[in-house]
């Protein structure tokens, strides 16, 4: 049986069509679902003084970055709600092959083991939608359904070599979460949704909070101690918060449903300090995980690539300097 684990970016874009096909044309799954949500607009003064000058052109050797997407199965009508086609593509294609050096490959759902053993790096930016025991959510596995390839030795294999991992929103819900959080540090899980107790923040202006550990962060550094962003968070995650460094927190709001008629009011906050973004080391392999990054507004954001590409250097042992390029690269949607 044939299984397709690489995508082109003409068939990407037409699943995207096709996940999208019942909404309005003028306006994104995104849009329809927070109208009120608008892309954040960032100093342009700021940026640069974040980012710092660039010294340093390209990495100091050859780079292979996989980006793991996936087709949203989630949301019901609301397909494509994280719009995993529209940011693969902005990243694949636009974005990461100006960075001399690097190779970027899309790859659907979960790579190879030739994949893996090539990979320098691999970003997660789907719904794995996969429990690792019963099947899916539905408790159905079809044969050769993509999301029914979920290899956690391959996972370990990678970190052992000295592969890096990012996580990125919802590509940290897989199974019970206690098997992803071992490799990654936290991660939400059917239990977690089961118990129906998760704060969220759905597309709304959500405050992020600078731990002392994120303050000193490559990942972080220059950022304010306080910023916001617009974006989905969730709780509560499953893991060992003491095995990670956790560097951005926020407060959560009640739980919102599709679709939201605005974002949570500052008194319904509760003023709990929620963790966002983490990295972690397994043996030779560093990690970045986040809860952020709910849909295209997120990539876009000049602050949230910062991040991102920060991330995506640190996690390989490499200067941001050559990725710097790509922070104010197709902001337009």
């Amino acid at each position: 049986m044939l299984t397709i684990r690489t995508i082109g970016r003409r068939f990407a874009i037409m699943l995207l069509v096709l996940a999208a096909a019942n909404q309005a044309v003028s306006q994104t799954v995104s849009q329809l679902i927070m109208p009120w949500q608008e892309p954040q607009q960032r100093d342009a003064a700021d940026v640069g003084r974040i980012m710092g000058p660039i010294e340093q052109r390209e990495p100091s050797r050859d780079l292979n970055v996989l980006w793991v997407w996936g087709i949203d199965q989630f949301h019901d009508q609301w397909r494509d709600a994280h719009e995993y086609a529209w940011v693969m593509d902005r990243y694949c294609y636009d974005l990461l092959p100006h960075v001399p050096r690097l190779t970027i490959t899309p790859v659907y759902y979960f790579p190879t083991e030739e994949q893996w053993q090539k990979a320098d790096l691999v970003v997660f930016y789907l719904m794995p939608h996969h429990d690792g025991a019963t099947g899916f959510d539905d408790g159905t596995e079809p044969e050769g359904d993509p999301r029914s390839i979920w290899d956690y030795d391959m996972i370990d294999a990678h970190q052992s070599r000295g592969g890096g991992l990012i996580f990125l929103h919802f590509a940290v819900y897989e199974g019970s979460g206690v098997e992803l959080a071992k490799r990654i540090g936290l991660a939400w899980g059917y239990g977690d949704r089961e118990r129906n107790i998760r704060p969220t923040v759905s597309g709304s202006v959500v405050t992020m909070t600078l731990t002392p550990e994120g303050f000193n962060s490559p990942i972080l550094k220059g950022f304010p101690k306080q910023f916001d962003l617009h974006d989905e968070l969730y709780w509560p995650l499953t893991g060992d918060q003491t095995s990670i460094t956790t560097l951005v927190t926020a407060e959560a709001a009640p739980t919102n449903r599709y679709p939201q008629d605005g974002p949570p009011k500052p008194e319904q906050m509760d003023g709990k300090k929620w963790p966002v973004m983490w990295t972690k080391e397994v043996g030779k392999g560093r990690v970045f995980g986040t809860i952020a990054g709910h849909n295209f507004f997120a990539f876009n954001d000049p602050y949230f690539r910062i991040i991102l590409l920060r991330a995506m250097a640190w996690t390989m042992n490499e200067s941001f300097d050559p990725f710097k390029p790509l922070v104010n690269l197709h902001l337009e949607r």
